[in-house]
């Protein structure tokens, strides 16, 4: 029977598609597994011994079991040597059964995995089933059946062929095989069929495509004919053109010459007269001249009998204060004399006394006399205690004059050490534990020089009770630095030259204005012998002005968004001199971040300066301090508490709203100014910071009330020029922004796109048909930037000369329009500028020529860079970077007024 079987696959396989489909129709039930396993085997199940399905294996192997537990139950021993027969018997049964066991066991396993691969074939043959009666198969979808049949075939014949399934494999895999066929064939006429309608695509594409070309034949013939009739009937018109041309050229020819005859005799007049006013203006000119010679020689001549007058004063001051100074320096070197004599006067009678004493001495006459304590006297010679009050970066007796009368100007500065570094929750100042200083070079020192009379006293050193929270005091040792007791409980390890190092835990605020008042204090047995004082100042907190070189450019990467960005920037700043320091993290926003400042402390061949930076009051684990190259100056500092602000001021506080202005009049280190958005101005807190430090203040407010972001570098920057020491004031202009585009229309630049590439893209015509948009930059130029800029005139002293207008447009929310031009950086001569899109005149980007143009007589190279990932977020340049600037060489206390 299975050799027949086997003939019918081969005849199925060898005379292909048409026989299988002829023997074999494709049954709707034929790949469902429904059919039960044990039944269909059951059928087949004899009445015999030998088990003809998986269950009755089941079973068998279960009685077998069975047997073997009651056989093992039984003992095989025999207790008489004549029944050994038995036990030989029970064994044999034993190994029987344990054989017959492990043959149905493998016969189990041998069916279980022919029912495994049977049910995998239907479950292929289901899902060729499925496919083959999809509405409308294409050849992929009968090529997809195909292979699903030829799964199923394989997996049939998987099946071992001393299975119970064997027989059923066998028939299963001809139904299928038939099937395969028929998946086959009807692959072969979808392919058929699908390569026919090719071709009639192919046939219609080209009919049309000829047709095609015959309509453009006939439509060029029509051109052409049209063309021909327009030359005619421009031809005629060009040379009615040169007839009316010719004639207008005559008038104008005479036109011209009796214009000609004219001008020249109006010039022979007008030189004339100017002839005439010359002369006259030689002789007032010499005249006033005359007069000026004569008041400068007066003037001179006052000027030089006061500075006589002015410089005998002075001299006879110096003279009287030296005068002064020997008579009191001899008053103290007498009083030193005679109490020097008094005290070895009574030494010497005490020692008398001693001498008299009986050999016999009795308690009551071994009593020592106690000697009244003798005060020393505190003179700058033998009790001197002075910090660098002249700022030379000396300590000597020089500093003993004013010591005790701090000013911007002149005393001892106190460095700001806050070794916390804005890590702790708890602000160092509050803090009770006084730390060891890890660099005593952020200490400013302080000596107490003594004389060999204090050797026996003791010394404390107390600050003003209003100060001491905010200032630590250490002590020069053998063993380092040690804390010093500024409450007076606790005296000062004795040495004749005693260092001292003071910091200060914060800067002045509206709490502390900073200063301290140090007193030194001398005892014996608890009374004051011998005090002083000096007056010490925190040294201001200060913001470099946009005009300082720059060391350092800080951006955040913000992955292939900004990687352009950052590459441009590299290009345009290392050429400089300066560094590139890209940072990881979601600052988007590093002008916002933190405010770079120095502080400046004297030194003896020159100015110490190192960085302090205003940290922001945002989340610190979302925005930790940015570290600069010059990490190891770096210190950072919170000021003020967060603020809940709305939505629409919530940009309001970031540092991009804190400028400075460079040295204006009145104010050589630069003028704080920041925006004022009406309902939230910028943090007060940091504003009374800015004021306390009386250097940079008092800041003036400008109105950013109709800004998106309400900061003021979106409309202010100041820029240096060529010149050293001199700078311009761009401005945002919405005018100048209207102007340019009516300038590019009238020029019959109307079509030119702007804002090339971002989302506001359109032409300049469109722009300037949007009048609702025109009328609000209009107003804005007339109500808020015109206001700004006389403000800006007054209180930073500005000229118009000094003042550039930037073309610029806003929106309605207040974000420029195009990329802003005026939020750019400054870097040591180069100005980096966002790009800002304009309309390409003759391969030229026009906006960008204007503002070129707008920098010609500063001399100021600029670089534009592609932040157009900014733009669409409404920020620029500026408000994307961060810089480090160095400080100004001059120290602030010879740059201030009263100096």
């Amino acid at each position: 029977m299975r050799l027949v079987k086997y003939i019918a696959i081969a005849i199925i396989n060898g005379f292909g598609v048409v026989i299988g489909i002829i023997w074999v129709a494709v049954p709707t039930t034929v790949a469902q597994p429904s059919l039960n396993y044990q039944l269909a085997l059951s059928g087949r199940q004899s009445e015999g011994e030998t088990p003809q399905s998986l269950s009755e294996l089941y079973k068998l192997r279960d009685r077998l079991k069975v047997q073997l537990d009651n056989l093992a139950k039984n003992p095989d021993s025999a207790p008489f040597p004549a029944e050994l027969w038995k036990s030989a018997i029970h064994r044999q049964q034993s190994q029987t059964l344990t054989q017959q066991l492990q043959n149905v066991q493998s016969q189990i396993q041998i069916e279980e995995r022919a029912k495994y691969n049977w049910d995998d074939a239907a479950k292929l043959a289901t899902k060729a089933v499925v496919i083959g009666r999809t509405s409308n198969p294409s050849s992929a979808t009968w090529e997809e059946s195909q292979r699903l049949w030829q799964l199923a075939i394989n997996t049939l014949r998987l099946i071992p062929h001393d299975s119970f399934l064997a027989d059923r494999a066998i028939d299963k895999t001809i139904e299928y095989q038939g099937n395969l066929s028929v998946a086959t064939y009807e692959m072969q006429v979808a392919r058929s069929v699908e390569k026919i309608r090719a071709e009639e695509e192919e046939i219609r594409e080209r009919a049309r495509k000829e047709q095609e070309k015959k309509e453009f034949a006939r439509r060029e013939i029509e051109r052409k004919e049209q063309e021909k009739k327009e030359r005619a009937r421009k031809e005629l018109e060009r040379q009615e053109f040169q007839r009316q041309e010719l004639v207008r050229k005559e008038l104008e020819r005479q036109e011209l010459a009796r214009k000609e005859l004219e001008r020249q005799e109006f010039e022979k007049q007008e030189l004339a007269r100017k002839e005439l006013e010359r002369q006259e203006f030689q002789r007032q000119e010499l005249a006033r001249k005359e007069l000026e010679r004569q008041e400068l020689a007066r003037k001179e001549l006052e000027r030089q009998e006061l500075e006589r007058q002015e410089l005998a004063k002075k001299e006879l001051e110096r003279q009287e204060l030296e005068r002064q100074e020997l008579e009191r320096q001899e008053l103290e070197r007498q009083e030193l004399e005679r109490q020097e004599l008094a005290r070895q006067e009574l030494e010497r009678q005490e020692l008398e006394r001693n001498q008299q004493a009986t050999p016999q001495p009795t308690p009551e006459s071994t009593a020592t006399p106690t000697p009244a304590p003798v005060t020393p006297a505190a003179s700058p010679s033998n009790f001197l205690f002075v910090g660098d009050t002249n700022r030379d970066g000396q300590i000597n007796q020089q500093d003993e004059a004013g010591k005790e009368q701090w000013s911007l100007s002149k005393g001892a500065l106190i460095s700001f050490n806050d070794r916390n570094n804005d890590r702790g929750k708890i602000p160092t100042w509050k803090q009770t534990k006084v730390m060891v200083p890890r660099r005593a070079a952020m200490l400013s020192q302080v000596n107490l020089t003594l004389s060999e009379n204090f050797k026996t006293s003791q010394l404390f050193i107390t600050a003003d009770s209003i100060a001491s929270p905010h200032i630590s005091v250490f002590q020069k040792t053998g063993g380092g630095w040690k804390p010093v007791d500024i409450s007076g409980a606790k005296p000062l390890v004795f040495s004749t030259n005693i260092v001292l190092g003071v910091e200060a835990k914060q800067f002045a605020d509206r709490n502390w204005n900073g200063t301290v008042n140090l007193k030194a204090t001398a005892q014996n047995n608890g009374q004051e012998i011998a005090s002083t004082t000096i007056q010490m100042g925190v040294s201001p907190w200060m913001i470099a002005p946009n005009t300082a070189p720059v060391t350092e450019v800080q951006v955040s990467d913000r992955g292939s968004v900004n990687s352009e960005f950052i590459s441009q920037l590299k290009q345009a700043v290392e050429p400089t001199g300066a560094k590139v320091k890209i940072l990881q993290g979601d600052r988007t926003w590093m002008q916002d971040t933190q405010k770079n400042g120095y502080v400046q402390l004297p030194e003896k061949s020159e100015i110490r300066q190192f960085n302090v930076a205003l940290k922001s009051n945002s989340d610190q684990e979302k925005n930790p301090p940015v570290k600069s190259t010059q990490d190891r100056d770096l210190k950072v500092v919170k000021i003020g508490n967060p603020r809940s602000l709305d939505p629409v001021s919530q940009w309001s506080d970031g540092y991009g709203n804190l400028q400075v202005t460079p040295p204006i009049p009145g104010h050589p280190m630069g003028r704080v100014y920041y925006g004022n958005s009406g309902n939230a101005s910028f943090n007060p807190e940091v504003l009374d910071f800015i004021q306390a430090q009386r250097i940079q203040g008092p800041p003036v407010d400008i109105d950013t009330s109709w800004l998106l972001t309400r900061q003021v570098d979106e409309i202010i920057n100041f820029i240096p020029t060529q010149t050293p020491g001199q700078y311009v004031m761009a401005i945002a202009s919405p005018e100048a922004g209207v102007k340019l585009l009516e300038e590019l229309e009238g020029r019959g630049y109307g079509d030119v796109t702007i804002n090339r590439g971002l989302s506001t893209q359109t032409t300049v015509s469109a722009t300037l048909k949007n009048r609702a948009l025109i009328q609000h930059n209009l107003y804005l130029q007339n109500q808020k930037l015109n206001p700004i800029i006389e403000k800006l005139k007054r209180e930073f002293l500005l000229g118009d000369d000094q003042i550039i207008q930037v073309p610029v447009m806003f929106g309605y929310s207040g974000y420029a329009w195009w990329p802003n031009m005026v939020n750019s950086v400054p870097v040591n001569g180069k100005l980096l500028v966002s790009n800002p899109r304009g309309p390409m005149i003759e391969g030229v980007d026009y906006t960008q020529e204007r503002l070129r143009q707008l920098l010609l007589p500063a001399g100021v190279s600029v670089s534009f860079l592609d932040d157009r990932y900014y733009q669409e977020l409404k920020g620029n340049v500026q408000s994307a970077t961060n810089t480090v600037r160095k400080p100004e060489d001059q120290p602030f206390w010879q740059s201030l007024p009263n100096n």
